[in-house]
């Protein structure tokens, strides 16, 4: 497959994985009633029948007694969310990894803005990209590895700010975040 090709369906993989509303919901998701228990509600008749329940060991955290628990399901996001998120985020780097590769020179090098540095648009978007890459641990570093050494320039520079270079963000910021970048670089 072409560069072209793999560009184009990578792009529109993306764009599609975005506006889809069952991997991005964008609406909130329906508030539970806090007075609603398994055994039925506060104002569950009297001649329905309660619905029987698993025995409960007191003993169990929170988390195991509330089912299977995943990043982004309290926001409404499918168990899928942090791996597609991953997986759009290395897509999208191994095409910057190709045009860093294959095109650095000509056109990127080449092309001139008022300052007369055409590379300073693609370093800019990838330099935002590889920060929220890495402040939320969205690729890993085997995936990084192609353009290490420039990430790495980028880090003692300051372009990556510290923290980010570490993965110090915890993970509630990522959902706004992330799908932010991903519509950025679609």
């Amino acid at each position: 497959m072409s560069a072209p090709q793999y560009i184009s369906l990578v792009q529109r993989w993306v764009k599609g994985k975005i506006h889809d509303p069952k991997a991005f919901p964008i609406d909130p998701p329906a508030q539970k009633n806090a007075s609603t228990y398994a055994s039925g509600g506060l104002n569950t008749p009297a001649d329905e029948k309660p619905i029987a329940t698993d025995p409960t060991d007191l003993q169990a955290p929170l988390t195991a007694l509330a089912g299977r628990e995943w990043f982004g399901k309290s926001a409404g996001f499918p168990e899928t969310f942090l791996h597609d998120v991953r997986t759009c985020f290395r897509q999208i780097f191994r095409i910057y990894a190709h045009l860093y590769h294959s095109h650095w020179v000509d056109p990127f090098w080449h092309l001139s803005d008022s300052k007369g540095q055409g590379y300073t648009d693609l370093n800019s978007c990838f330099c935002q990209f590889t920060t929220v890459a890495k402040l939320y641990g969205l690729l890993s570093d085997k995936d990084a590895e192609p353009l290490q050494p420039l990430i790495d320039i980028w880090i003692a520079n300051g372009s990556v700010p510290a923290d980010a270079a570490r993965g110090a963000c915890t993970f509630p910021e990522l959902t706004h975040y992330a799908v932010h970048v991903l519509k950025d670089q679609c």
